[in-house]
């Protein structure tokens, strides 16, 4: 953790020097969300309990934390006034289109900083499980070779069974919100719970796809479908939506269809 915050301070420092920005209020300000990300992972391993517990609770803490700088950084109006005058001279130096910076700031900036606010919750969710989960990896990966095992382990991904009940309210909400205009706080929670919850029960739909090309000894063609399914979401905007809808209801339905059998859902 030392390591790579000292890797990103030079990094920040190197790139603030070559705007002239080289002071240390402004360098604190650059290092304090990976700071608080990897202060958020540390304590994740330092404190005892239950993996699911201590990564939604630390998700919901640094969510609070990134969501106050936000709005006290981005979220004022005169930060996005600078932020579309800097654009603006940007595309008139450069000849792309001449916008009024008032319209930019309206048609681009504030619903920008809308959307970061909306997903700051799942990406802190992403960002700690899928640490948790990288070095769980790496630490099996190490373990079996010690051990002398070759066989290669499925993608394992369960989602407790205490969770689908607050997923589902998350998602109500979420229909609420779209439905009836709902706009502030509760709106902004209902974007983060639902957009989180959405990802672990995809992830365990995809977990599903792994467990079954493993149980029939075809294990790389679940990195293979991955791949495909990249390519195409990446093209067709079809396809990305049947993803973001299928994989989570593949996930959500495990709990009633026992596809197989595994501890701790």
């Amino acid at each position: 953790m030392l390591v790579s915050l000292l890797i990103i301070a030079v990094i920040s420092a190197i790139e603030l020097s070559k705007m002239n920005w080289i002071e240390l209020p402004m360098l604190l300000q650059t290092l304090i969300l990976p700071v608080l990300l990897l202060a958020t992972i540390g304590a994740m391993n330092l404190l005892k309990g239950d993996a699911w517990v201590k990564i939604i609770a630390a998700t919901v803490v640094l969510s609070i934390l990134f969501a106050y700088i936000f709005s006290i950084s981005l979220g004022t109006p005169e930060v996005q006034r600078s932020m579309a005058d800097i654009i603006a001279n940007l595309l008139s130096s450069s000849g792309i289109q001449d916008l009024d910076a008032s319209t930019i700031e309206q048609s681009y900036v504030i619903p920008a900083v809308s959307i970061i606010i909306r997903l700051i919750g799942a990406a802190s969710w992403l960002l700690l499980s899928g640490s948790w989960h990288i070095g769980n990896s790496l630490a099996y990966s190490r373990s079996s070779k010690q051990e002398g095992e070759t066989k290669k382990k499925a993608f394992v991904f369960n989602v407790p069974s205490w969770l689908l009940w607050p997923s589902i309210l998350a998602w109500l909400a979420l229909l609420c919100v779209l439905y009836g205009n709902i706009s502030g706080i509760f709106a902004i929670i209902a974007w983060n719970v639902s957009l989180a919850a959405a990802c672990w029960y995809a992830f365990q739909g995809f977990s599903l796809i792994s467990h079954f090309f493993q149980s029939r000894n075809m294990p790389r063609i679940t990195s293979l479908l991955l791949v495909l399914l990249v390519i195409l979401m990446f093209f067709e905007a079809k396809i990305r939506i049947a993803v973001a809808i299928l994989a989570p209801m593949l996930g959500v339905s495990e709990v009633w269809l026992q596809y197989r059998i595994h501890k701790g859902a």
